[in-house]
Order: structure tokens, then C-alpha cells, then sequence
């Protein structure tokens, strides 16, 4: 917040203050400093990017979010955005004024370790050699097409890729978007991330379900313990991988 950096990293809510995504974020800014990658943080000047509060209607709170935090991304100077985040980056991608963001691009973090890994700036000393499967996220696929990069950096640590029935344009949501992480689910047969994971648990030799977003890797871990898969498949974060393979 205080000196220029090439990539202002858009923590956001859920991967700062869950206490089960601790390790994770702390693994990201690992990753980003092996990289030599020139970054910073706006530590408690950052808001919640929007995205859940705009979808369940309080239109009101949104903007007073975009308020505070386009007042705060103006006394910073950078060359792009970067955020762990599918839902902060959709928001922040399309729905903040253009004034705001300016002409600097809004990366997640999947497309960023991808270019990192394209130049050379970020290599890897060893292979992982696991089979793993990978779910698109929906603010990351179908939102904005972004389904080769996550699937590069998957290859570039050294684990084979099986695809799920459902995937890409076509994988299923996990069941938090749209606010509904916060919402209470009543009396459902079958959450959609449980539906997922017993899709995963179907393919022959999948050791690991890949994520990419803060609120899977929450929805997901649940999942594979409510379907009683716990000790059958790991749920993963693509950054953990990358983390492991450096």
C-alpha cells in the first residue's frame, strides 16, 4: 500500500479470515515470493469485492463496497490485479467501473502461475506423479472461460489429468455461489458438491479432486467426509500442488 508493485493481490474475505484456508493463502504468497513476483496487499484498506452481496440483492451494499475499495485502489499504484478469488475476479473483472480498474488486467491466479510458469520464472524440481482430477469452478469457466491455464499448471507439476463426465462448460456448481454459502440448505437429498464428489470418486485411480477457489476447497473437503470418501480422495488446492512441486 505504500510503494508501486507490479500485481496487487485481491486476497479477499473468504481466503483472509477462514481459519481453514490459513495454509493455503500462506502457501499462494510462498509461491508468489519463490517467484520473485513484485507484489503487495492493501492489508485492512481491502473490502469485500461484492460478488455474493450483489447476487442475493443488496445492490445498496455493493456499491458502497466498490466505493470503499475503488478509493483505496486509487492512492495505490500497480500494473495488474491478481486474486485467488473466481468470485472477487468475475466482480472485479466486469462489474467495477472502468475508471477504477482502468486498463490493467484482472488475473486469477491460475492464469498468472500459467504465464509464470510459459516465461521460465517459475520452475518446479521435481514431478508429483499423482493422478487427479480437476473441477472448473463457475465464476472461472463458464463466467469467463478460463479452463486451459489451471489444466497447464496441473501438467507443469508432473500429475496426469482425468477428466470427470461434467467439465468444462459443463461441471457442476459446488453449491456456494450466489450467496448461498451463507444460506442454510434445508432438507436436500444431495448437496451438488456431494453429487460432485461422488463423481470424482467414480474415476479409476484418482487420488486428488484439484480446486480452485477459496469457497470449493471448503465446500468440497466437507463433501468427500459426508460421503464417507474422506480416505479415498484428497481435495487439493492447485496452489498446494504448485507449492509441493517446487
Amino acid at each position: 500500500r505504500r510503494e508501486p508493485v507490479e500485481y496487487l493481490w485481491f486476497v479477499g474475505d473468504y481466503a483472509s479470515y477462514n481459519a481453514a484456508l490459513t495454509e493455503v493463502t500462506r502457501q499462494t504468497a510462498a509461491v508468489f515470493q519463490k517467484a520473485g513476483l513484485d507484489f503487495g496487499i492493501l492489508y485492512e484498506g481491502e473490502r469485500n469485492a461484492g460478488n455474493d452481496v450483489r447476487r442475493v440483492g443488496e445492490e445498496g451494499l455493493f456499491e458502497m463496497l466498490v466505493e470503499k475499495n475503488a478509493a483505496t485502489l486509487s492512492r495505490c499504484t500497480f500494473q495488474a490485479i491478481v486474486t485467488t478469488d473466481p468470485h472477487s475476479y468475475n466482480t472485479l473483472k466486469h462489474e467495477y467501473p472502468a475508471a477504477v480498474i482502468g486498463q490493467r488486467p484482472v488475473l486469477h491466479y491460475a492464469e498468472l502461475l500459467d504465464q509464470l510458469i510459459t516465461s521460465g520464472r517459475l520452475q518446479f524440481s521435481k514431478k508429483l506423479g499423482y493422478k487427479v482430477t480437476y473441477h472448473d469452478p463457475c465464476y472461472l469457466g463458464r463466467y469467463n472461460g478460463v479452463y486451459d491455464p489451471p489444466r497447464r499448471v496441473i501438467a507443469a507439476t508432473g500429475c496426469q489429468l482425468v477428466e470427470m463426465p461434467r467439465h468444462r462448460d459443463r461441471a457442476l456448481c459446488c453449491g456456494a455461489g450466489g450467496g448461498r454459502i451463507w444460506m442454510e440448505e434445508g432438507a436436500v437429498k444431495e448437496r451438488p458438491s456431494e453429487a460432485r464428489i461422488r463423481e470424482a470418486a467414480n474415476l479409476r485411480g484418482a487420488q486428488a479432486f484439484v480446486v480452485a477457489c477459496p469457497k470449493d476447497l471448503i465446500m468440497f473437503r466437507d463433501a468427500v467426509k459426508t460421503t464417507g470418501h474422506e480416505n479415498r480422495l484428497a481435495v487439493r488446492d492447485l496452489i498446494e500442488l504448485v507449492y509441493e512441486a517446487l
